[in-house]
């Protein structure tokens, strides 16, 4: 069993813009173990879903080591890369990125058809409807996002992230546009599945009152990383 699902070591990453490179990740060491939740804060521009991208393999390091699960990023093409998401990261968006004409059920059936093409249909209905029931949606199975909460859609986009099982869910501003107490909710729930599936959480937010409740908490300035103590 792998202790640490996600490595980094002197991780670099620059981007070019308007024909100069920028310098948006320095020399990221870090790591996440298995079960563990890590949070990162830190001002809009400071790296935070560049960091994000990279263990999402979505973008690629220009140096340095990147380890998911067990496999070094380094040099893989575009299909090893999606078999590694596929087995390995889950993505909870800000946006909820839902599909407006689907159901929830379906929104969260797509995962599973996109990730295991030779599942048959009723497993996957039988997945999808366990996922939905996780975060508290069995009765919202056949509603259309339009006809749920902002909470409610969220929700949705947590069951499609973790129908999957995977080892490490990346969560980018997950509760940006949720209210206080939604969010407070939101969290609760992506903190309590997380433990209950010895899943790794990597929670990328503004907020420090929900960062705090994390196992580990990082800071992100101008593309470094750093470890704060306890109490943020």
């Amino acid at each position: 069993m792998i202790d640490t699902i996600a490595r980094t070591r002197d991780m670099n990453l620059h981007l070019k813009s308007g024909g100069s490179a920028l310098h948006i990740l320095r020399s990221i060491t870090f790591e996440i173990k298995a079960g563990e939740v890590v949070s990162v804060v830190g001002p809009s521009g400071s790296g935070k879903t560049s960091l994000l991208m990279v263990l999402g393999g979505l973008e690629r390091a220009s140096s340095g080591l990147v380890c998911i699960g067990g496999t070094d990023l380094t040099g893989l093409d575009e299909d090893k890369l999606a078999d590694m998401r596929r087995e390995n990261i889950g993505i909870l968006f800000q946006n909820f990125h839902l599909i407006p004409s689907m159901t929830a059920l379906e929104n969260v059936a797509l995962a599973l058809e996109i990730a295991f093409e030779d599942l048959p249909v009723t497993e996957i209905r039988s997945r999808a409807r366990a996922a939905l029931a996780e975060v508290g949606l069995a009765a919202r199975e056949t509603h259309l996002p339009s006809a749920l909460s902002g909470g409610e859609q969220q929700r949705v986009g947590l069951a499609r992230a973790i129908v999957t099982r995977p080892r490490l869910l990346l969560a980018d501003e997950p509760t940006g546009n949720l209210d206080q107490e939604t969010a407070a909710s939101a969290i609760e729930l992506l903190f309590t599945l997380a433990r209950r599936n010895n899943m790794s959480v990597l929670l990328i937010t503004h907020d420090n009152g929900l960062a705090s409740r994390a196992d580990r908490h990082l800071r992100m300035d101008h593309g470094e990383l750093r470890e704060l103590e306890a109490a943020i």
